[in-house]
């Protein structure tokens, strides 16, 4: 596992509470996993990273032949999953082209605004309707903040677990309800009128996008 920022320094380490604890302090703008466990999946994906900053990007590498592996990854929400056959000119090329990405981004900020008078704070983890506080349960928040943070994206139900409960909630089988619970929850304190949702809504056949907001 490595942690990355182009412009400045490389970080790499194996161990994972090292592996936490540059997260927290450096506040890389890329991270690389080679093969990681479920574990640093988890610490990357649901621990809050994406959540406190949208604009990171995390990307997987392993062996060659391991194809089931990166398709897996990208479909957990890895940016890029690349064989370690690859060279070490592409692999900085590809950095470098994944952060010229994220820097020529328009700047995101803490607060995001949409639907019917609501503003999200991203620092204060709080949401206001009409100035007004709305409390909203931990994970109510985050995967509020992922749908806010990602407007007109349709997310699969299962996509929405791994990045808010994590990999490990998809296998009962009943990660699904999980989120179609929140789902209700959130649209009782953000919708005008929660069963004709126009802001939080179902898209068939997918899941959930959240429409609207304003930057």
């Amino acid at each position: 596992m490595a942690a990355l920022d182009p412009l400045r320094s490389v970080r790499v380490t194996r161990d994972l509470a090292e592996f936490r604890h540059l997260l927290a302090a450096s506040a890389p703008r890329i991270i690389v996993c080679s093969e990681p466990p479920a574990s640093a999946l988890e610490l990357a994906l649901v621990q809050g990273e994406r959540v406190r900053r949208p604009s990171i990007r995390i990307i997987h590498v392993s062996a060659p032949t391991d194809v089931e592996r990166r398709l897996a990854a990208l479909h957990a929400g890895f940016d890029d999953a690349l064989p370690s056959s690859i060279s070490a000119a592409e692999l900085v090329g590809r950095l470098a082209w994944q952060d010229a990405q994220v820097m020529d981004a328009p700047t995101l900020s803490n607060r995001l605004r949409f639907g019917d008078d609501l503003e999200l704070d991203l620092s204060a983890h709080g949401l206001r309707r009409h100035g007004k506080p709305v409390h909203l349960r931990p994970k109510e928040f985050g995967l509020l903040a992922l749908l806010a943070g990602n407007p007109g994206r349709a997310w699969t139900r299962e996509e929405l677990l791994v990045r808010v409960w994590g990999a490990a909630a998809t296998a009962d089988g009943r990660g699904g309800r999980t989120v179609d619970v929140h789902v209700r929850w959130l649209r009782a304190k953000i919708e005008a009128d929660p069963e004709q949702p126009t802001c939080l809504v179902t898209v068939r056949g997918v899941g959930y996008r959240l429409d609207g907001p304003d930057r």
